[in-house]
């Protein structure tokens, strides 16, 4: 009777692993078979990533295996990406070029934001800032990280102004908006803010608009990209598709708000020599 007991316990237990395995198993299959759109962008500044993950998952989750993924260090990012492939990635072009280096990849589709594919961006003073020599260790206020910063400041201003560029403080903030506004508190001497912003400020504050001037611009150069690894699953086209429609509907619309664009178009011949031909664009 007793080694009966025994035997039951025994067969209950083997159950219970058995039950325990698979289940461990098919939660494996699942996350391995999702697709995951990977973010990094040091154009911009995002104070919210849990709330920029929670809002982009549940978008993609709802219309198959798909999940979001940002990140806020360009170093973290690129170590985790590495040898990546049933995935996408959301990049800003000036990091796409040593990137690829790293991960080789090929552009698939290009932000829009007000009918545009590209952005320049511009440094602007007071205008009592008379010349570039008055900037000399004072504050740059910038929404992008501080590296991207000044390498586009000295793209801007070329190599013959890198002591300016190093000597400058940069003061990150939330908004491209906010750097404009940054100066006119008095607390950066300078900004650095992308085209639009500043036309933005010229209707929505024209006082503080007319208080300041163009130092420098940077060339045209394109907005975030959507870029997949060079060997990845056939099926990523699907995801790719879910994506170029976000700016078709309202839901989709608004999450693209958060990153600063309002859709999304497929590369053209012209935009695609960018990547393969003028490398400065993109450095």
């Amino acid at each position: 009777m007793q080694h009966k007991i025994h035997q039951r316990y025994r067969l209950i237990i083997l159950y219970v692993m058995v039950g325990l395995l698979v289940f461990l198993y098919s939660i494996n299959s699942t996350a391995s078979s999702k697709y995951t759109i990977y973010f990094y962008n040091p154009e911009t500044n995002i104070n919210n990533f849990a709330s920029l993950k929670m809002e982009f998952d549940t978008y993609l989750s709802s219309r198959g295996p798909y999940q979001f993924q940002p990140f806020s260090d360009k170093d973290t990012f690129e170590k985790y990406i590495a040898q990546k492939r049933n995935c996408i990635f959301l990049i800003s072009t000036w990091h796409f070029k040593s990137l690829r280096e790293k991960c080789p990849m090929k552009p698939v589709l290009v932000g829009v934001l007000k009918g545009k594919s590209t952005q320049r961006k511009i440094l602007l003073a007071k205008k009592n800032i008379k010349n570039l020599d008055l900037l000399v260790g004072g504050k740059v206020a910038s929404a992008g990280s501080e590296d991207y910063t000044r390498n586009i400041l000295i793209q801007m201003l070329g190599q013959k102004e890198k002591k300016l560029v190093d000597s400058m403080k940069v003061l990150i903030v939330p908004k491209d908006i906010d750097a404009l506004m940054a100066v006119g508190f008095g607390m950066a001497n300078s900004a650095l803010a992308a085209e639009s912003s500043v036309d933005k400020l010229s209707s929505i504050n024209p006082k503080q608009y007319e208080m300041m001037k163009q130092l420098s611009a940077s060339k045209e150069t394109l907005l975030p990209i959507l870029a997949i690894p060079k060997e990845c699953d056939k099926d990523v086209e699907k995801l790719i598709t879910i994506i170029e429609k976000m700016g078709e509907l309202p839901d989709g619309k608004n999450k693209l708000k958060m990153l600063g664009l309002d859709g999304w178009k497929r590369l053209n011949e012209s935009e695609m020599k960018i990547f393969e031909s003028a490398e400065d664009n993109i450095q």
